[in-house]
């Protein structure tokens, strides 16, 4: 009975991401935006900005899921299971790096994150609900006025791109169309190999897996190699070597399931998962390099 309630509430630590404030918009950062709303194939509002609209190109930013929205993550809203982690994640501060090369940035909120929509689920699914996220997010880029008939990268972050991957899974097609033309993405991971890196197994395990099961419809190890054997598009895959939350053999098998022009690129330095996310303000020229080359 005790494993139970605990594995209930694991699970739904990974199902019901708490919703963060915005505690600054673009304009604080002294970037031109405009609100943006779209809507996915499952009738999901998404919310998002748009940064200097007209730029050269598009980059698509997908954040990481479970507590983070489109602008980040604050420290004082950190989940219990985490390692406490003492700077805020700033993602328009890395589109700043990408704005000052010239690009467009989309930064959206993926369903039941943010102030975008509620999904039927209304939990997060470890990426595999949130691709119609991703496919939305391309054909909004696609047909918007400013930015149709531009190439299009797509830069994803953990649950973001694994969304990404089961994007291409579903549809293929809509990536050739809107003319995307390359993928940065950091740190894939599941959420059985989340749970299992701070030692949740056995009883526990079974029960947060079950838990997670009856409100998603899929399990915690739900497959997403098979998803990455779509993706049609050069991809630069990033992941910090010490990084204590992830599963380095999937990360691996990820890189080399890729169909597609691929690096893998190693970050020695960090020592928490999170200073990943932050990576590409510090340490832009990997990132800039790749949309520049593909852009």
């Amino acid at each position: 009975m005790i494993a139970r309630f605990i594995g209930r509430k694991i699970g739904d630590t990974v199902l019901y991401p708490v919703a963060q404030p915005f505690p600054k918009t673009p304009k604080d950062y002294g970037i031109e935006y405009r609100d943006v709303e779209f809507k996915a194939r499952d009738g999901v509002q998404l919310s998002g900005w748009l940064l200097n609209e007209w730029g050269k190109a598009t980059v698509i930013m997908t954040h990481f899921g479970y507590r983070a929205n489109r602008f980040g993550y604050q420290t004082k809203h950190q989940p219990m299971l985490t390692k406490p982690y003492k700077k805020e994640i700033e993602f328009v501060k890395v589109a700043g790096r990408l704005i000052d090369q010239g690009y467009t940035v989309l930064m959206y909120d993926m369903r039941n994150h943010g102030i975008s929509g509620k999904s039927k689920l209304a939990c997060g699914t470890g990426g595999y609900d949130e691709r119609f996220d991703v496919l939305a997010a391309v054909e909004f880029v696609g047909t918007n006025e400013s930015t149709k008939d531009k190439p299009i990268g797509l830069l994803s972050y953990c649950m973001g791109l694994n969304a990404t991957f089961y994007a291409f899974e579903e549809d293929q097609e809509i990536f050739d169309k809107y003319n995307v033309k390359a993928l940065v993405g950091m740190q894939p991971l599941g959420n059985a190999d989340f749970l299992k890196a701070y030692g949740i197994k056995g009883a526990i395990y079974r029960h947060a897996d079950t838990h997670y099961k009856k409100h998603t419809g899929v399990a915690l190890d739900y497959p997403i190699i098979p998803a990455v054997k779509h993706v049609s598009v050069p991809t630069l895959l990033c992941q910090g070597r010490k990084d204590p939350w992830t599963n380095l053999d999937f990360v691996n098998k990820a890189f080399e399931a890729i169909p597609a022009e691929k690096e893998m690129h190693w970050m020695e330095e960090p020592t928490h998962r999170f200073d990943g996310y932050n990576w590409f303000y510090d340490h832009p020229k990997k990132m800039v390099d790749w949309f520049n080359k593909y852009l």
